[in-house]
């Protein structure tokens, strides 16, 4: 093979991955609609709106992703964070379809699955999907939501 043949199949192939890489980028840490399945676990609360976490004891992005949920769970009343770690409870990764982690499931009051984050999340968007099951409005000064006023 000619040298200019291995040098555009190399550049090729950079350029492939670079984009693979931007895409998988751009999708990591990003709020997407939940299943709407429900998760029965004795650690999920009775709580309006429930951050459970799914982690691991390798799981680099994991502290601060713990961090950040348990500030806007106390930001907010009626939210509650839950840690789990998939080293002790490796069944759970299969059953709630965990590749990743951190991933994070926002569960509504009945435990529905109501958005899911694979990766580290990004504030404003927990914030958001947080709010929209509190039936609230974000404010985006403190990140704390306030109750909508009711319509008549």
């Amino acid at each position: 093979m000619n040298p200019v043949a291995t040098l555009a199949i190399l550049l090729g192939l950079v350029a492939l991955a670079t984009v693979l890489g931007l895409i998988w980028r751009a999708a990591n840490g990003r709020v997407s609609a939940g299943d709407q399945s429900l998760v029965v676990l004795p650690e999920v609360p009775d709580s309006p709106v429930t951050l459970l976490q799914f982690s691991t004891d390798v799981c680099a992005p994991c502290v601060p992703t713990r961090a950040l949920l348990g500030t806007i769970a106390t930001e907010n009343d009626g939210v509650q964070h839950i840690d789990i770690d998939l080293t002790h409870r490796p069944e759970l990764a299969t059953r709630f379809r965990v590749l990743q982690t951190p991933t994070t499931l926002v569960l509504d009051s009945h435990g529905a699955i109501r958005a899911r984050i694979g990766g580290a999340p990004r504030a404003a968007e927990v914030r958001a999907a947080v709010a929209a099951i509190l039936g609230a409005r974000t404010d985006a000064a403190t990140g704390a939501t306030t109750p909508r006023a009711a319509t008549r």
